[in-house]
Protein backbone atom coordinates (compact mmCIF):
# COMPACT_ATOMS: atom_id res chain seq x y z
CA UNK A 1 0.00 0.00 0.00
CA UNK A 2 1.16 3.22 -1.13
CA UNK A 3 1.17 6.13 1.62
CA UNK A 4 0.15 9.51 0.15
CA UNK A 5 2.00 11.89 2.25
CA UNK A 6 -0.43 14.85 3.52
CA UNK A 7 -1.62 17.48 0.68
CA UNK A 8 -2.74 20.95 2.48
CA UNK A 9 -3.64 24.35 1.39
CA UNK A 10 -4.47 27.55 3.32
CA UNK A 11 -5.36 30.86 1.25
CA UNK A 12 -3.33 33.21 3.33
CA UNK A 13 -5.13 36.43 1.99
CA UNK A 14 -7.94 37.11 -0.81
CA UNK A 15 -9.87 40.10 -2.08
CA UNK A 16 -8.88 43.44 -3.88
CA UNK A 17 -5.91 44.24 -1.07
CA UNK A 18 -3.79 41.04 -2.39
CA UNK A 19 -4.04 37.28 -2.80
CA UNK A 20 -1.59 34.13 -2.09
CA UNK A 21 -2.70 30.74 -1.62
CA UNK A 22 -0.70 28.05 -1.03
CA UNK A 23 -0.67 24.31 -1.64
CA UNK A 24 1.76 21.95 -0.18
CA UNK A 25 3.26 18.52 0.37
CA UNK A 26 6.03 16.80 2.28
CA UNK A 27 8.50 18.04 -0.25
CA UNK A 28 6.94 20.58 -2.71
CA UNK A 29 4.64 24.31 -2.13
CA UNK A 30 3.10 25.30 -4.76
CA UNK A 31 1.90 29.07 -4.41
CA UNK A 32 -0.68 30.59 -6.60
CA UNK A 33 0.09 34.26 -6.98
CA UNK A 34 1.74 36.81 -4.49
CA UNK A 35 -0.26 39.90 -4.39
CA UNK A 36 0.96 40.47 -0.76
CA UNK A 37 4.44 41.21 0.87
CA UNK A 38 6.99 38.84 1.63
CA UNK A 39 6.71 39.52 5.37
CA UNK A 40 3.39 38.57 5.29
CA UNK A 41 3.61 35.18 3.31
CA UNK A 42 6.60 34.22 6.14
CA UNK A 43 4.56 35.24 9.01
CA UNK A 44 1.76 32.82 7.79
CA UNK A 45 3.78 30.07 6.71
CA UNK A 46 5.13 30.19 10.04
CA UNK A 47 1.87 30.41 11.81
CA UNK A 48 0.28 27.53 10.13
CA UNK A 49 3.46 25.44 10.60
CA UNK A 50 3.61 24.68 6.97
CA UNK A 51 6.61 22.45 6.08
CA UNK A 52 8.02 21.58 3.34
CA UNK A 53 11.24 21.54 0.94
CA UNK A 54 10.83 23.78 -2.48
CA UNK A 55 8.89 26.05 -3.22
CA UNK A 56 7.31 27.60 -6.46
CA UNK A 57 5.30 30.10 -7.62
CA UNK A 58 3.00 30.54 -10.49
CA UNK A 59 0.77 33.35 -11.47
CA UNK A 60 -2.91 34.17 -12.35
CA UNK A 61 -2.60 37.48 -13.73
CA UNK A 62 -0.33 40.68 -14.09
CA UNK A 63 -2.98 42.71 -11.63
CA UNK A 64 -1.23 44.08 -8.76
CA UNK A 65 -3.54 42.79 -6.42
CA UNK A 66 -1.98 39.08 -7.51
CA UNK A 67 1.57 40.03 -8.35
CA UNK A 68 2.78 43.15 -6.70
CA UNK A 69 4.65 41.06 -3.84
CA UNK A 70 6.81 39.44 -7.29
CA UNK A 71 9.44 41.64 -7.05
CA UNK A 72 11.12 41.37 -3.60
CA UNK A 73 9.70 37.58 -3.14
CA UNK A 74 11.87 36.95 -6.24
CA UNK A 75 14.84 38.19 -4.32
CA UNK A 76 13.79 37.16 -0.27
CA UNK A 77 12.10 34.02 -0.60
CA UNK A 78 13.87 30.88 -2.26
CA UNK A 79 11.83 29.84 -5.21
CA UNK A 80 11.05 29.46 -8.36
CA UNK A 81 8.30 31.79 -10.14
CA UNK A 82 6.45 30.86 -13.28
CA UNK A 83 4.32 33.20 -15.40
CA UNK A 84 2.35 32.83 -18.70
CA UNK A 85 5.08 34.33 -21.55
CA UNK A 86 2.18 37.42 -21.93
CA UNK A 87 2.38 38.13 -18.55
CA UNK A 88 5.49 38.02 -18.07
CA UNK A 89 6.42 40.38 -20.88
CA UNK A 90 3.64 42.64 -19.90
CA UNK A 91 5.02 42.71 -15.82
CA UNK A 92 8.29 43.15 -17.82
CA UNK A 93 9.75 40.61 -15.00
CA UNK A 94 12.50 38.82 -15.87
CA UNK A 95 13.11 36.83 -13.02
CA UNK A 96 10.65 33.61 -13.99
CA UNK A 97 9.96 30.98 -16.04
CA UNK A 98 7.46 31.13 -19.37
CA UNK A 99 4.77 28.63 -18.14
CA UNK A 100 2.88 26.77 -21.09
CA UNK A 101 -0.88 25.07 -20.20
CA UNK A 102 0.98 23.04 -17.95
CA UNK A 103 3.66 22.07 -15.67
CA UNK A 104 4.80 19.02 -13.63
CA UNK A 105 6.82 20.21 -10.32
CA UNK A 106 7.42 17.40 -7.96
CA UNK A 107 4.23 15.58 -7.21
CA UNK A 108 1.92 18.30 -8.64
CA UNK A 109 0.67 18.48 -11.82
CA UNK A 110 -0.93 21.87 -12.67
CA UNK A 111 -2.79 22.92 -15.53
CA UNK A 112 -3.57 26.18 -16.56
CA UNK A 113 -7.34 27.24 -17.79
CA UNK A 114 -7.76 30.40 -19.84
CA UNK A 115 -10.83 32.43 -17.94
CA UNK A 116 -12.33 35.84 -19.05
CA UNK A 117 -10.71 39.10 -17.74
CA UNK A 118 -9.48 42.00 -18.27
CA UNK A 119 -5.66 40.98 -18.29
CA UNK A 120 -3.68 40.08 -21.10
CA UNK A 121 -3.58 36.16 -20.23
CA UNK A 122 -5.58 35.40 -17.17
CA UNK A 123 -5.68 31.73 -16.09
CA UNK A 124 -7.14 29.53 -12.98
CA UNK A 125 -5.53 26.60 -11.97
CA UNK A 126 -6.20 22.75 -11.64
CA UNK A 127 -4.07 21.46 -9.40
CA UNK A 128 -3.57 17.61 -8.92
CA UNK A 129 -1.38 15.65 -6.65
CA UNK A 130 -1.81 11.73 -6.65
CA UNK A 131 -5.34 11.51 -6.81
CA UNK A 132 -6.26 14.77 -5.33
CA UNK A 133 -6.81 17.51 -6.66
CA UNK A 134 -7.54 21.54 -6.46
CA UNK A 135 -9.32 24.17 -8.33
CA UNK A 136 -8.46 27.63 -7.91
CA UNK A 137 -10.46 30.43 -10.24
CA UNK A 138 -10.38 34.11 -9.03
CA UNK A 139 -11.03 37.41 -10.97
CA UNK A 140 -13.43 36.22 -14.11
CA UNK A 141 -16.44 37.37 -15.42
CA UNK A 142 -18.23 33.89 -15.88
CA UNK A 143 -17.25 30.47 -15.57
CA UNK A 144 -15.45 28.24 -18.18
CA UNK A 145 -17.96 25.59 -17.94
CA UNK A 146 -16.15 23.96 -21.19
CA UNK A 147 -13.95 22.69 -18.37
CA UNK A 148 -16.10 21.07 -16.06
CA UNK A 149 -15.69 17.67 -16.70
CA UNK A 150 -11.82 18.06 -15.70
CA UNK A 151 -12.96 20.06 -12.12
CA UNK A 152 -15.86 17.84 -11.34
CA UNK A 153 -14.64 15.86 -8.04
CA UNK A 154 -12.35 18.18 -7.02
CA UNK A 155 -11.21 17.87 -3.20
CA UNK A 156 -11.30 21.50 -2.74
CA UNK A 157 -12.63 24.48 -4.89
CA UNK A 158 -11.81 27.47 -4.64
CA UNK A 159 -14.44 30.21 -6.74
CA UNK A 160 -14.57 33.50 -7.09
CA UNK A 161 -17.81 35.18 -5.23
CA UNK A 162 -17.03 38.37 -5.54
CA UNK A 163 -20.45 40.89 -5.27
CA UNK A 164 -23.72 40.67 -4.35
CA UNK A 165 -25.40 41.74 -7.49
CA UNK A 166 -28.06 44.60 -6.06
CA UNK A 167 -25.01 45.51 -3.58
CA UNK A 168 -23.04 46.52 -6.24
CA UNK A 169 -25.71 48.11 -8.24
CA UNK A 170 -26.97 50.98 -5.82
CA UNK A 171 -23.54 51.06 -4.25
CA UNK A 172 -21.09 54.07 -4.11
CA UNK A 173 -19.15 52.94 -6.88
CA UNK A 174 -18.91 54.70 -10.54
CA UNK A 175 -21.47 53.53 -13.03
CA UNK A 176 -18.47 52.98 -15.52
CA UNK A 177 -16.61 50.53 -12.33
CA UNK A 178 -19.92 48.95 -12.39
CA UNK A 179 -20.00 47.70 -15.81
CA UNK A 180 -16.83 46.88 -15.48
CA UNK A 181 -17.34 44.64 -12.49
CA UNK A 182 -20.26 43.16 -13.55
CA UNK A 183 -19.21 42.36 -17.61
CA UNK A 184 -17.63 39.61 -18.93
CA UNK A 185 -14.21 40.34 -18.43
CA UNK A 186 -14.96 41.53 -14.57
CA UNK A 187 -15.73 39.29 -11.59
CA UNK A 188 -18.43 36.59 -10.69
CA UNK A 189 -21.45 37.75 -8.29
CA UNK A 190 -22.68 34.99 -5.92
CA UNK A 191 -24.97 33.76 -7.84
CA UNK A 192 -22.82 33.40 -10.91
CA UNK A 193 -20.56 31.00 -8.29
CA UNK A 194 -23.58 28.69 -7.13
CA UNK A 195 -24.64 28.32 -10.73
CA UNK A 196 -20.86 27.06 -11.31
CA UNK A 197 -20.42 24.92 -8.44
CA UNK A 198 -23.83 23.46 -8.66
CA UNK A 199 -22.49 22.17 -11.68
CA UNK A 200 -18.90 21.10 -10.41
CA UNK A 201 -19.44 19.94 -6.43
CA UNK A 202 -19.94 16.50 -5.16
CA UNK A 203 -20.38 15.44 -1.78
CA UNK A 204 -16.71 15.30 -1.16
CA UNK A 205 -16.06 18.61 -2.43
CA UNK A 206 -15.03 21.13 -0.06
CA UNK A 207 -15.74 24.99 -1.20
CA UNK A 208 -13.92 28.47 -0.61
CA UNK A 209 -15.20 31.31 -2.00
CA UNK A 210 -12.65 34.06 -2.73
CA UNK A 211 -12.02 37.57 -3.85
CA UNK A 212 -15.15 38.90 -2.13
CA UNK A 213 -15.34 42.48 -2.11
CA UNK A 214 -15.27 44.91 1.00
CA UNK A 215 -17.69 47.07 -0.48
CA UNK A 216 -20.11 45.20 -2.57
CA UNK A 217 -20.88 41.96 -0.80
CA UNK A 218 -20.58 40.40 2.58
CA UNK A 219 -18.87 36.76 3.58
CA UNK A 220 -22.45 36.42 5.72
CA UNK A 221 -24.60 37.55 1.83
CA UNK A 222 -21.95 35.45 0.03
CA UNK A 223 -22.23 32.30 2.24
CA UNK A 224 -25.98 32.01 3.04
CA UNK A 225 -26.73 32.89 -1.11
CA UNK A 226 -24.61 29.94 -2.29
CA UNK A 227 -25.17 27.25 0.39
CA UNK A 228 -29.16 28.02 0.31
CA UNK A 229 -29.00 27.38 -3.48
CA UNK A 230 -26.93 24.50 -3.24
CA UNK A 231 -29.02 22.93 -0.60
CA UNK A 232 -32.36 23.81 -1.84
CA UNK A 233 -31.09 21.75 -5.33
CA UNK A 234 -29.80 18.96 -3.36
CA UNK A 235 -26.21 19.31 -4.28
CA UNK A 236 -23.97 18.08 -2.16
CA UNK A 237 -20.84 18.71 -0.75
CA UNK A 238 -18.65 18.51 2.46
CA UNK A 239 -18.14 22.41 3.34
CA UNK A 240 -18.63 25.56 2.69
CA UNK A 241 -16.31 28.90 3.53
CA UNK A 242 -15.39 32.33 2.80
CA UNK A 243 -11.44 33.44 2.47
CA UNK A 244 -11.08 36.74 4.26
CA UNK A 245 -8.73 39.99 2.93
CA UNK A 246 -6.84 39.45 5.99
CA UNK A 247 -7.34 36.32 7.37
CA UNK A 248 -7.49 33.97 4.53
CA UNK A 249 -8.98 30.37 5.23
CA UNK A 250 -8.65 27.49 7.59
CA UNK A 251 -6.21 25.02 6.53
CA UNK A 252 -7.79 22.17 4.31
CA UNK A 253 -6.39 18.88 4.03
CA UNK A 254 -6.78 16.34 1.46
Amino acid sequence: MILLSNLKMNIISSGSKGNSTIIWDDEDAIVIDFGISAKRFNERVQEIDAHFGNLSIIVTHEHGDHASGLPVASRRIRGDIYLREKTRNAMKFDRSYSMGDDLCIGNFYIKAIPVSHDAVDPVGYIIENRGRKIASFSDLGFFPMEYADEIIGSDILAIEANHDSEMLRTGPYSEQLKRRISSNYGHMSNEQAALAIEQLSDKDTSIVLIHLSDENNTPEIAYNHVRDHLVNRDIKFRRIECARQVYGSSVFEV
